[in-house]
């Protein structure tokens, strides 16, 4: 997957507008994508609790930048007695949530809260813990939305800060480490190379996007962001999904929307041959199409950052 393609379903980037009606068509992709990549908010819960250790039970969560609620409802799973806060910009997207948590039967501990981020989260109250995956980029001085993000955090309670009752709150950002990929080199059509140049097209268009976002500022590493905004970096390393080939029904829908996806963002990008490798590759009957075939695979990768309040 391309750099564009994972970062390319939000709007408000600039020249790129993304409006209601276009958030509802994503849905389906979106979801998809949150159930495949699942793996990566599992395994940071795992390691969130490994860090708490004998803290209480978490109460309240935040997923900023929820999408339609996958993650949302996941955090509900793994912390049954907390209340878990979608928090996005689409109406259609948190509707979606919304949705998601009736069918898992968790609209009890599940609400959500309309904010175009960073604004909007005034009254959202505080958290023991913060999800937020593939949103930080959609800002444009990230530092700025870290320190706002860290003032949400339960600060740690009264005593040593190693006993039951002091544990601060913590907040694990989930970014791009790696651009995601689903073909392989020989695609046995088209020009040789294809995967290269939808790395490097979607690397540039990113690099507008963060451009005309209103008072962006220049991206360092993750942690080092984080550590800037005044927050104290528990933690953080690079995690990675892999899923073979032959790939099961649900994750080839992701790959085909998600290389539709790619064709629509990079069009003035990429030259004539391209786009139409790319049209052959998304054709639901061509055989040669991503749909039927053997060699299609899906690596994805996040950067994690754990911290919490110095």
């Amino acid at each position: 997957m391309t750099a564009m393609a994972e970062h390319g379903h939000h709007h408000g980037h600039g020249h790129v507008h993304i409006d209601e009606a276009d958030w509802e068509a994503w849905a389906d992709q979106a979801e998809g994508e949150g159930e495949l990549h699942l793996g990566f908010l599992t395994d940071t819960k795992a390691w969130i609790e490994a860090v708490r250790r004998d803290a209480p039970a978490v109460r309240r969560v935040i997923d900023i930048g929820s999408g339609p609620g996958v993650g949302t409802c996941e955090l509900a799973r793994l912390y049954p007695e907390a209340h878990v806060i979608a928090v996005d910009a689409s109406p259609a997207m948190l509707s979606r949530a919304a949705q998601r948590a009736v069918e898992h039967g968790l609209e009890d501990r599940v609400s959500t809260h309309l904010a175009e981020l960073p604004a909007g989260l005034d009254g959202i109250g505080r958290a023991d813990v913060i999800w937020a995956s593939m949103s930080l980029h959609h800002m444009g001085d990230e530092v700025a939305a870290l320190r706002l993000l860290g003032d949400l955090l339960e600060p740690a309670g009264p005593g040593s800060g190693d006993g039951p009752g002091d544990a601060p709150g913590l907040i694990a950002i989930a970014e791009l480490a790696e651009p995601m990929r689903v073909l392989p080199d020989d695609l046995g059509l088209g020009r040789a190379g294809l995967a290269d140049r939808l790395e490097a097209a979607g690397a540039a268009w990113f690099a507008q996007m963060r451009a005309g976002l209103a008072g962006t500022v220049a991206s360092s590493e993750l942690a080092v962001m984080v550590a800037a905004a005044g927050l104290e970096v528990v933690g953080s390393r690079v995690a990675r999904q892999h899923v073979e080939p032959p790939l099961p029904h649900q994750a080839r829908l992701v790959a085909a929307g998600h290389l539709r996806r790619t064709r629509q963002q990079l069009h003035e990008i990429l030259d004539a041959d391209d786009l139409q490798t790319l049209d052959v590759l998304t054709d639901e009957d061509d055989p040669r199409g991503v749909m039927h075939r053997p060699d299609l695979f899906v690596a994805a990768s996040r950067q994690i950052v754990i911290a919490r309040r110095s």
